[in-house]
């Protein structure tokens, strides 16, 4: 039996590496007497479900005459060499892709029976699917989440993804928030869709965007009876659950990533909130460690020790430099934050953020601070310092109702309040309109939520038009053009999509 399997073992690894092993320097070469010319050397974007064709010209010493030959075409994933599978035997491929999403070797391989001699063809096929890549849009219709996706591609919306692959289940009520999450295993990513019904929403396969758990199992064992789910926030070695205003860790240094969180972390002073819409990370490049904000204790926590289960405030964080800079003090704020996120970063690693703060009479404060850890150059290079608080004056500032920056932009942020966008210079400390929604008398359109692309020069944007009585809400991406000023032009939009749409996320 051992002799077989050995035996199986060595011609299967033979097959393999005679099928992946092409050694070619050009694309177009003749090997002996047979050229196989046609096939490209990368296909891009080719989707699930969709038809692939390829009809090479083979050409032979014998000229068109290829009744000698044997042909067959394989596939097996790339990364690996894993998956081997046979398309087609024949010389042409006319083929529905059938391939999970990735990149994959796809070869033409001839077969001469005349004189024992295999020639071949190697390309890349990189498959994708409908939901591969492209805006998350998370909305309510009928008093229920429903989840769109918008293919950029074709500049496409698909309507209540999550119903059509699950024959009309629900995603759940009063949806708040959407997250992907990617890993180097495209079967440990995934999306997840937050909704505060107690449920908490479900979790989603992120190739094929179907149900794969309940967000409530993330709590699997702890006694946890209802849900409210807040904010999801990630750094390298860690990603943090925030739900209820409790933090809860869950340990990603492993892939696949770990299926529960971890108890809550607790605070020596009792019980703590933290601010959901503060996010002090960095989606495009993950920080190495997390600092949270507390809306009730109104400090700042710094997760330097990511094994703690415990918060600490900033200067109470061994090996964690409190950089004063006279502003605010970073363990006794006094105020509480509505708003957060990164506005610039730089080579070194060293990132900065933007806050929008509410004082108790109400009035909305700017407050920077720089936060880094590991930072080359700089001493100390693990450090947290203030470096200013600002009253903003304006009105439209103080009665925004969703704000959006990022380090694509440096020393902006965008904010909307009724039908305008707004962009507020944080360093200079002006603010003005930059695009308005009612350019006729034809809609009454309010702005819910704003979100810049990830690694992108679009301003999401979620309004609704109150002059429709049916589905008012929709979405449009303003590209941000930053030659000769800062100016923005819409380039997508789609209308009446839902009730209303309360978040997106790029998937990517």
């Amino acid at each position: 039996m051992k002799t077989k399997s050995l035996l199986y073992f060595i011609l299967t690894w033979l097959f393999v590496t005679g099928c992946v092993r092409d050694n070619s320097s050009e694309f177009q070469d003749i090997l002996n007497d047979v050229s196989i010319q046609g096939v490209e050397e990368r296909y891009e974007n080719v989707y699930v479900g969709h038809p692939l064709r390829i009809a090479p010209t083979v050409t032979t010493a014998y000229g068109t005459d290829l009744s000698h030959l044997d042909f067959y075409w394989i596939t097996y994933n790339k990364s690996n060499y894993s998956h081997v599978d046979t398309l087609a035997y024949t010389k042409d491929l006319d083929i529905v892709i059938c391939l999970t999403p990735g990149e994959h070797y796809l070869k033409l391989k001839a077969f001469d029976r005349l004189t024992g001699v295999f020639y071949e063809r190697e390309t890349v096929l990189n498959v994708v699917n409908d939901f591969t890549n492209g805006l998350l849009v998370l909305a309510e219709e009928k008093n229920e989440a429903i989840l769109n996706f918008w293919v950029p591609g074709r500049n496409e919306v698909i309507h209540d993804l999550y119903g059509k692959l699950e024959g009309g289940a629900s995603l759940g009520k009063n949806p708040y928030k959407v997250y992907f999450t990617r890993y180097t295993s495209e079967l440990a990513s995934e999306v997840i869709v937050m909704c505060q019904d107690e449920m908490g929403g479900k979790i989603l396969d992120n190739t094929t965007m179907s149900y794969k758990r309940d967000y409530r199992d993330l709590f699997f064992g702890m006694g946890k009876d209802v849900c409210v789910p807040q904010a999801y926030f990630r750094s390298s070695m860690r990603e943090y659950l925030i739900d209820d205003g409790l933090v809860y860790d869950r340990a990603v240094n492993s892939n696949p990533p770990s299926m529960q969180v971890r108890p809550a972390m607790s605070y020596a002073s009792g019980e703590y909130e933290i601010a959901a819409e503060a996010d002090f990370g960095d989606n495009s490049q993950a920080v190495s460690r997390m600092v949270l904000y507390d809306n009730r204790n109104q400090c700042f926590y710094t997760l330097y020790d990511i094994t703690s289960a415990f918060l600490t405030t900033v200067r109470n964080t061994s090996g964690m430099k409190y950089v004063k800079g006279g502003y605010f003090d970073p363990d006794n704020v006094g105020m509480r934050c509505i708003y957060a996120n990164i506005y610039s970063r730089s080579e070194s690693e060293a990132r900065e953020y933007a806050g929008v703060f509410v004082d108790e009479t109400g009035t909305r404060w700017m407050l920077r601070l720089g936060i880094g850890f590991w930072v080359e150059g700089a001493s100390p290079n693990r450090y947290l310092k203030d470096l200013g608080k600002v009253k903003v004056e304006d009105p439209t500032f103080q009665q925004a109702n969703s704000y959006a920056c990022s380090a694509e932009f440096p020393g902006y942020m965008f904010y909307a309040e009724g039908s305008k966008i707004y962009a507020y210079s944080i360093l200079g400390g002006l603010a003005w309109p930059i695009y308005d929604f009612n350019v006729s008398q034809e809609s009454d359109y309010v702005i819910d939520h704003i979100e810049l692309e990830r690694e992108g020069l679009r301003l999401w944007v979620a309004y609704r038009d109150l002059k429709q009585t049916v589905l008012p809400a929709g979405f449009a991406g303003l590209k941000i053009q930053t030659d000769g000023g800062l100016s923005m032009v819409e380039d997508v939009r789609h209308d009446q999509l839902a009730d209303r749409i309360v978040d997106f996320e790029s998937k990517y």
